[in-house]
């Protein structure tokens, strides 16, 4: 997909999790298949392995209540990730970030979002190192301080800060603001931001943020209507819940455009 000029790439959001079980390699592999790149969330486990899992609790997708960071992972892998998505998926246990890895065809792409803080660098440089696909790879989360010590254990490797803005509802403005996103991002050396998809999202915050060298993709976007108008902001990535059918969809809008 271009626009303007530059390319840009649909992200699968927890692989494509609008068809499969969110965060499984199964939801991976389909991903894979619709577009370049997917995205996966990681939490440390009690013996220190890294877990893809969204939340900090299995309830929400296996059923059984364990805080991941309470229990092995060894322990965590006997639970069913899939079945709540449908009888097709049953069995499908919540993966490691190795076996994540370990699928990810050589020509894609993987964005990992750091859920905790900088406690789980030293494990997350392990398997990246050990995996041979560092050039792969991506970065992006919430904390800050975990943004600045992947930066400086993985210079290679791009990594974002991610921002999700609340607007102030007497002043009406944003926190934090672009320029405040921003700084925080280029102090730390990073290469890029990614926001929610209400907030810092025009044509002047988008100019500013690639006139200061960075890039931004934008979450979760599973409509036609919000990804064309993205896309005519000039944005870097959508990251979707329906990577393949949003290509599709958009695909057609483009041969319309051009009377194909």
């Amino acid at each position: 997909m271009m626009a303007r000029g530059r390319r840009v790439e649909v992200i699968a959001h927890r692989g494509s999790s609008c068809l499969a079980p969110e965060n499984t390699l199964a939801s991976f592999k389909l991903g894979w298949r619709e577009t370049t790149t997917c995205e996966l969330d990681i939490q440390p486990t009690l013996d220190g392995r890294l877990l893809v899992i969204h939340d900090d609790s299995t309830k929400r997708t296996t059923g059984a209540d364990f805080k991941v960071a309470e229990h092995p992972l060894s322990e965590l892998q006997q639970l069913d990730a899939g079945a709540f998505k449908g009888v097709r998926w049953k069995g499908e246990k919540p993966p490691s970030l190795e076996e994540a890895i370990a699928v990810m065809p050589f020509d894609k792409r993987l964005l990992i979002e750091i859920k905790t803080g900088p406690e789980v660098i030293p494990e997350l440089v392990r398997v990246v190192r050990a995996s041979g696909k560092e050039k792969r790879l991506r970065i992006h989360s919430f904390s800050h301080p975990a943004c600045v010590e992947a930066r400086k254990a993985l210079p290679r490797i791009p990594v974002y800060l991610l921002v999700a803005p609340r607007q102030n509802p007497l002043t009406g403005a944003w926190s934090p603001s672009i320029d405040e996103a921003i700084g925080k991002t280029k102090e730390a050396g990073l290469d890029g931001i990614g926001a929610n998809d209400t907030a810092l999202v025009d044509a002047s915050a988008v100019q500013k943020i690639h006139s200061n060298g960075l890039k931004l993709n934008i979450w979760t976007v599973d409509r036609v209507s919000e990804a064309k108008k993205l896309i005519g902001l000039g944005v870097d990535g959508l990251i979707t819940n329906r990577p393949g059918w949003l290509k599709a969809r958009l695909a057609e809008v483009n041969n319309r455009a051009a009377g194909i």
